[in-house]
Order: structure tokens, then C-alpha cells, then sequence
């Protein structure tokens, strides 16, 4: 949701984004299938920072896309594989407070920290059960404190982290 209370929503299958006012009404969309800028190929999560720009994983281009509220394609980053800022799959995606970005990386079993222009700042995770591990991290959340909560998929839980990624607690 951005600070007019929209609700902005990734359809995955069309291949672009939804936004809609808080009764459900239609307001606008964009994107369409494709690699280049503004278009999309499996977009899976949105987040919006405080000044109303929206940011996309989108999926199987291993990018970040961010837009204007209204759609207006604004920049990307990210590219397929395992090093910092690549990333494989990327799913959940959230900004913080201090409008950092949060992306969780399907595939490397990680979360990786950027700030507002794509800047990577730090990752933390890998492969596991133990604390601090992932096996698919799909979702992910910041609260008003940018603390960091990661939807572990596999293995059926929610994992807390600080902003900088040192685990908290776990539960599920």
C-alpha cells in the first residue's frame, strides 16, 4: 500500500501490476511480458517506499524493477546468478523506514539488503534449517522498527532478523 492507502498487486500470469484505490476500485496498470525496461516476465512481489515508488521482483528476469505510483519506469537492477546483487528467482520483496529494499532470493536461499537506487548493501542466509537458514524464502516484511520477518517456506516458518540480518527469533 503506498501513503493514499492504494493497494498495488502483482499479476503474475499477465505480466504486469494492478493498482487499486482501498475499496477495490480499479485505478491503473502497467507492464507487459518482456525483458526491456518497464516490462515484466513473472512479477511476484511489490513494496512501496515512502515516497511512493514502486518496486517489483520480477522473477524470471532476476531483476528489481522501480516505477512511479502512476507506472512510470524509473530504474532495475539485479541479474541471473548467485553473486552480490544477482539473484535467482526473486520472490517477496519489502522497504523499510529508512526506504532500504529487502528481496528475498528464491534460489539462494538468501535475503539481500539494497538501498533505494539499488545499491547493494549487504545479504545474510543460506541453504538450511538451522537459525538464520532458508530453503525457499518466499515472502518478506519490515516493521516500523526495520526489523526484517522472511516467510521460510520449506521449512514452515517466519525467521526475524534486524536490518543488517542478525536472526532474532523464529516461529511456526
Amino acid at each position: 500500500m503506498d501513503s493514499s492507502n492504494n493497494v498495488y498487486v502483482a499479476d503474475y500470469s499477465n505480466n504486469r501490476i494492478e493498482k487499486f484505490d482501498s475499496n477495490g476500485n480499479y485505478l491503473t496498470q502497467w507492464g507487459s511480458g518482456g525483458s526491456g525496461n518497464g516490462q515484466l516476465d513473472e512479477p511476484e512481489g511489490v513494496a512501496v517506499d515512502s515516497s511512493n515508488n514502486v518496486y517489483v521482483t520480477d522473477s524470471k528476469n532476476d531483476r528489481v524493477e522501480k516505477f512511479t505510483s502512476s507506472g512510470t519506469y524509473l530504474a532495475q537492477w539485479g541479474s541471473g546468478g548467485s553473486g552480490n546483487g544477482q539473484f535467482d528467482n526473486p520472490e517477496g520483496i519489502a522497504v523499510d523506514s529508512s526506504n532500504n529494499v529487502y528481496v528475498a532470493d528464491l534460489l539462494n536461499d538468501r535475503v539481500e539488503k539494497f538501498d533505494g537506487k539499488g545499491n547493494y548493501l549487504t545479504q545474510w542466509g543460506s541453504y538450511g534449517s538451522g537459525n538464520g537458514l532458508f530453503d525457499f524464502p518466499l515472502g518478506i516484511a519490515a516493521d516500523s522498527s526495520n526489523n526484517v520477518y522472511v516467510a521460510d517456506y520449506h521449512n514452515d516458518r517466519i525467521e526475524k532478523f534486524t536490518s543488517s540480518g542478525t536472526y532474532l527469533a523464529q516461529w511456526g
